[in-house]
């Protein structure tokens, strides 16, 4: 871990792996993050990717109050002021799928940790400059766990996420832990759509509980 001083490095670290999602159905949001907590996860990513997002979020975070340990936050976040509708309702983290210099001051003005999704190490230096502890490599599955240990040849203190086709397997995690990740980021891969249309939550908190174990086994190494 190269910022240990940091609070949100220090929980973004020991959550190991972050599932990221978005349903515009209330209760299947709030079994989705029932199931993920249950499962251990501690670090979630809700994307903005709909209309019922706005109203689906505040529901999230009630639930998410009564979780000890877990922590919310909002993805695909391209402006300021969609970032500040967010925090207003209580996100605790900002998640970006590209580097917006202008979102970035506002959270670095405002205190807000802010995850850019950065393609290039130049992306990466500027998300720096501008207060990220950590950036997200996006996509992952075009960009390999290659570019993460180049990013660290240059920029060895900063702090790396992938996601974007990253599985929940053993041959898909390893070799990002192995480059010298923080964590992982995982969506559709991991919150099958089948077993959500389905309802098979116990199905999802294994599958979910399996591939978190892999993600701490990895990490440990």
């Amino acid at each position: 871990m190269r910022n240990p001083e940091s609070e949100f490095i220090q929980k973004m670290g020991s959550a190991c792996m972050m599932p990221i999602f978005y349903n515009p159905d209330l209760e299947t949001s709030l079994r989705l993050i029932e199931v993920s907590y249950e499962a251990g996860i501690r670090v979630i990513e809700m994307v903005n990717r709909g209309k019922e997002a706005t109203r689906i979020f505040p529901e999230l975070r009630k639930l998410a109050d009564q979780m000890p340990g877990l922590s919310l936050g909002v993805g695909t976040i391209y402006h300021p002021w969609q970032a500040e509708e967010f925090v207003d309702q209580r996100a605790e983290f900002i998640v970006a799928p590209v580097m917006n210099p202008v979102l970035g001051k506002w959270c670095m003005a405002n205190d807000i940790p802010w995850v850019p999704g950065c393609g290039t190490v130049t992306e990466v230096w500027e998300a720096q400059e501008l207060g990220a502890e950590l950036v997200k490599v996006y996509p992952a599955n075009v960009l390999t766990p290659t570019f993460v240990s180049s990013i660290h040849a240059v920029l060895p203190t900063i702090e790396i996420i992938p996601t974007g086709g990253v599985e929940p397997t053993a041959e898909s995690m390893k070799p990002w832990f192995d480059a010298g990740v923080l964590l992982v980021g995982m969506g559709s891969q991991l919150f099958d759509k089948n077993l959500i249309k389905n309802k098979q939550w116990t199905e999802l908190k294994n599958r979910i509980q399996a591939a978190l174990a892999l993600a701490e086994s990895f990490k440990e190494i």
